[in-house]
């Protein structure tokens, strides 16, 4: 294990714009000196005490170092055939045949459907997942759920930073396996850590990841509200990312009655303004080295029936065999799809995550910048694609401008999400791995470790 203290962290990752926020520094912390000094703010750990020097808040980092080909061994004890999605055994489609859950979901209901099963079936003691803060529910925080009730409350995506990884200082001290559910980067140093038999993150059996295109600032929320007018946080009573029929509204709730609401695709007039910028950097949308992987289904057929459909990946024998198992008692319904249906899907966010990212990392290193490694790199991109990215790194730094979140929010929400929603069909019609040209399948990869 690396001998490190905080300071080391902080120079190395944090100082250098490369924490994830996965909240593993904190919840590992021996003599709890690490905590989130603004959670909904900037959401950066600072140090409130004495450091011991352990080393395993350095070795659970998932900012500045997470290996794909050393990971890829660990978990499945082999490389991947594909570098779009990673290992995986079978690719499906489906949702949970328990109308409540996928009716409460935001998607499929597939992740609730599992922990419920976990639960019920006494496979795990618990399940740590996000759930609404009793006291501040316009905010997310991670939990021990042992129940229906505390499931199904927990249900749908959060997409402002939430640092599940802080509550493994309470696993240490609980009894018993349990399932964890996660985004892409708190898997990296759940994994990470696993390896270093870290007691805590050796309790994990069953690791089940979400996609994760990005993650945004809780800007983004104070923002939305003081576009209708609202600046005091204590009004919210809810505050819901995927509320009704699929795929969903962003839909928040005062005390006086009122309700502001927005459709997904429309919210997503928010990314470029605030995003975490550490996002652009992360390589991984599928959540590679869970045991099973879900998202959204995104495409036409399904979209079009709604009622919520989610894509899995059974990447490990565990992860695999449980949705089998499931689909047996009739749990869930699944269909298989192939390679290149589960790439379409989402062909926009891996365009994003597997081409632009790398180019993004380029761009930094040419400015001396730091930047994360991960044991791979893009082998190659055209003239036009690096020039567009630089378009896009151009305008997400304008957009980051204070000026920029003021002016967006004097546009018409129809006009801006129309905008937004217009644009994300057209980069996932021409970033469709049928489209040799310009599709995702095109893109090849080569490992530096």
């Amino acid at each position: 294990m690396i001998k490190k203290s905080f300071l080391d962290l902080k120079r190395d990752v944090i100082d250098a714009g490369l924490c994830t926020r996965c909240g593993s520094c904190v919840g590992v912390c021996k003599v709890r000196c690490i905590q989130f000094a603004d959670p909904l703010g900037t959401c950066l750990p600072e140090q409130f005490g004495a450091c011991t020097s352990c080393g395993l808040c350095y070795t659970g980092c998932s900012g500045k170092e997470v290996l794909w080909p050393a990971l890829n061994q660990q978990v499945f004890g082999k490389q991947p055939d594909n570098y779009l999605l990673g290992n995986f055994q079978e690719a499906f489609v489906g949702f949970s045949t328990d109308p409540e859950v996928r009716r409460g979901a935001g998607s499929g209901g597939i992740v609730s459907a599992i922990s419920l099963y976990l639960l019920e079936n006494k496979l795990v003691n618990g399940i740590v997942s996000l759930t609404d803060d009793v006291h501040q529910p316009y905010r997310a925080v991670p939990q021990v759920l042992t129940d229906r009730v505390s499931v199904l409350r927990a249900a749908q995506s959060k997409y402002s930073i939430s640092p599940v990884n802080t509550i493994l200082h309470r696993l240490i001290n609980l009894e018993g396996h349990y399932a964890y559910v996660g985004l892409p980067c708190q898997i990296h140093s759940l994994r990470k850590l696993q390896k270093a038999r870290h007691p805590a993150a050796r309790k994990i059996k069953y690791v089940i990841g979400l996609y994760c295109g990005n993650i945004l600032h809780f800007d983004s929320v104070r923002s939305y509200l003081a576009r209708n007018g609202v600046r005091n946080l204590d009004q919210v009573t809810s505050l819901k990312y995927r509320a009704g029929e699929w795929p969903g509204k962003m839909e928040i709730k005062l005390q006086d009655g009122r309700i502001f609401s927005i459709k997904k695709f429309y919210a997503n007039y928010l990314i470029p303004f605030y995003i975490m910028r550490r996002c652009l950097l992360c390589t991984d949308l599928t959540n590679e080295f869970a045991d099973l992987s879900v998202g959204d289904g995104w495409a036409p057929v399904y979209e079009e029936r709604g009622k919520g459909w989610s894509v899995i990946l059974g990447r490990t024998p565990l992860g695999a065999g449980l949705l089998r198992e499931m689909e047996s008692k009739k749990q869930i319904e699944l269909y298989p799809i192939s390679e290149d249906a589960a790439v379409n899907m989402h062909s926009h966010g891996l365009d994003l995550k597997k081409t632009g990212a790398f180019l993004r990392i380029k761009y930094r290193q040419w400015q001396k910048s730091p930047v994360p490694s991960f044991g791979y790199t893009l082998e190659s991109a055209s003239f036009f694609r690096q020039l567009e990215e630089l378009a896009q790194v151009l305008a997400f730094w304008v957009c980051s401008w204070k000026f920029s979140r003021w002016l967006v929010n004097l546009i018409p929400l129809g006009i801006i999400g129309g905008l937004f929603q217009l644009l994300r069909t057209l980069w996932m019609r021409n970033t469709r791995s049928t489209n040799h040209k310009h599709g995702i399948a095109s893109a090849r990869f080569r490992l530096t470790d």
